[in-house]
């Protein structure tokens, strides 16, 4: 694994590592000389994408909704890795359905884990940065649809909407720590949860899968979907110093769709 050392010494903490855009920001990070704690609530999936990726990465089974396993996985990530300087409150849900056909237990579950667990991880390491008092960097993971709003994708456009306001409330509070906190707003990226959209609105719409990808693929400029390496080098910009002056940002990595 090459390293740059963009990050070199540092130590990271990614929710939903398991799989998709939180795997792919753990091995960039690690890639750049980070350690990394990759959290998930799948267990086994994220022990063994943690051990895939070598002893340099390590794993924590947490649900991003419950606070008091994040205070573990907080103490278990500083007891592993000796310290944190890099959260990345990256577990998120997609739920893909008009709004009117959307029961109040989907939506608040998407809020839940989105938007709320988000909140948890962020507020829970926020305190452990602070009383370090060396500075850190938050990085959520906001989304395309945090910035407009789009059909079948209520409960999940508005949780990222959320995001992007919460993260502007931490960068304005926690600046003074020297801790930065910015978003990242993906587009179409080449995710399991992109092809579970696909193979959702296919049935929603009675449109063969490909087809739906096809109109998909067909709206972003650069013609295809986001490859999930290129989008965690936006990870690692905004984790490492070449970001020193840049908070309460929020940086859309999406092909060039909303300009398509």
């Amino acid at each position: 694994m090459s390293n740059s050392g963009l990050l070199e010494g540092k130590a990271a903490f990614v929710t939903g590592g398991a799989q998709g855009i939180g795997l792919a920001v753990a091995r960039a990070f690690l890639q750049n000389g980070a350690t990394v704690m990759l959290a998930d609530i799948e267990g086994e999936k994220v022990a063994e994408a943690a051990e895939t990726l070598g002893d340099r990465a390590h794993a924590a089974i947490l649900d991003v909704t419950d606070e008091a396993q994040t205070r573990v996985a907080l103490d278990h990530t500083v007891q592993t890795l000796g310290k944190v300087d890099i959260i990345v409150p990256n577990a998120g849900i997609l739920l893909l359905q008009h709004a009117v056909d959307t029961d109040v237990a989907g939506f608040r579950r998407v809020i839940d884990v989105n938007l709320t667990g988000a909140f948890i991880t962020a507020k829970i390491f926020a305190q452990r940065l602070i009383d370090q008092g060396t500075g850190g960097r938050i990085v959520l993971t906001s989304s395309l649809f945090g910035q407009r709003g789009g059909r079948e994708n209520s409960a999940y456009s508005a949780s990222k909407f959320g995001m992007i306001g919460l993260m502007q409330c931490l960068a304005a509070e926690l600046a003074e720590n020297d801790i930065l906190v910015n978003c990242v707003c993906p587009g179409q990226m080449d995710t399991d949860m992109i092809r579970q959209l696909f193979r959702d609105r296919a049935a929603l719409t009675g449109q063969n899968e490909t087809d739906v990808r096809h109109a998909l693929e067909s709206r972003i400029p650069v013609g295809h979907l986001g490859p999930l390496d290129q989008l965690a080098g936006t990870y690692v910009y905004l984790a490492s110093d070449l970001s020193r002056y840049v908070t309460g940002q929020s940086i859309t990595v999406d092909g060039g769709w909303q300009i398509g």
